[in-house]
């Protein structure tokens, strides 16, 4: 997965500082990522100025410090590969809800992990990474909740809480990494395990004590 794009339109902009400015910051940030997608980790300037075609004192005109420049990498890393989910139909069966979830996440999931590797090698040297992990991470609990809404919205306050933190912890990246990383699965066996497992769990989490039926 290449991220492209950027959020700021410079293309209408009649200053042509701004508009060269900001096209030097975007070559930047992609260049970031297309390390980061070839795997490096932890990016070096030299390395990222050399892919940019740029020098590196012009990075750091650019970019004060380093940690700045992982920061925007990952929040258009974030933007581009985490835009709003599919439309969920709430009608339709448990089942078919859990298998589409799986598929879409496992495919996202293992294209994200260059960048996951990067977010956690980086995190304590550009705390904004950290930030936006955290942040990644309630915006995946946030749509699981909605993806199960029809089913949690039957449980009482504390039984949907509890229901919700499991879901989360199967669904969230930590899952689909265990299995690739830990496991050693492959892309088309760990997404099979995951949905067997999530069945499982899920249809415990939704259908368990102080729960109504769940639709099947």
């Amino acid at each position: 997965m290449k991220i492209v794009g950027f959020a700021v339109d410079v293309s209408r902009s009649q200053d042509e500082r701004i508009v060269r400015g900001q096209r030097i910051r975007q070559s930047l940030i992609q260049a970031t990522l297309d390390l980061i997608q070839a795997g490096d980790v932890e990016p070096t300037s030299g390395a990222i100025a050399t892919i940019a075609g740029l020098s590196s004192r012009t990075l750091f005109q650019h970019f004060i410090r380093l940690s700045d420049l992982y920061a925007a990498a990952f929040d258009l890393a974030v933007g581009r590969a985490f835009r709003p989910d599919r439309p969920v139909d709430k009608a339709s069966p448990l089942a078919s809800r859990i298998a589409l979830l799986v598929s879409d996440r496992a495919q996202l999931f293992e294209e994200w992990l260059p960048v996951w590797h990067f977010a956690q090698r980086v995190r304590l040297v550009a705390p904004a990474v950290g930030t936006g992990v955290s942040h990644l991470r309630r915006l995946l609990r946030e749509r699981i909740a909605v993806w199960f809404a029809a089913e949690l919205d039957t449980l009482d306050p504390a039984a949907r809480d509890h229901a919700l933190d499991s879901l989360d912890r199967t669904f969230g990246l930590d899952s689909w990494m265990n299995m690739r990383e830990r496991q050693r699965l492959s892309p088309m066996h760990a997404s099979r395990a995951w949905r067997f497992t999530a069945e499982a769990i899920v249809q415990q989490a939704l259908t368990g004590p102080g729960s109504s039926p769940a639709a099947a």
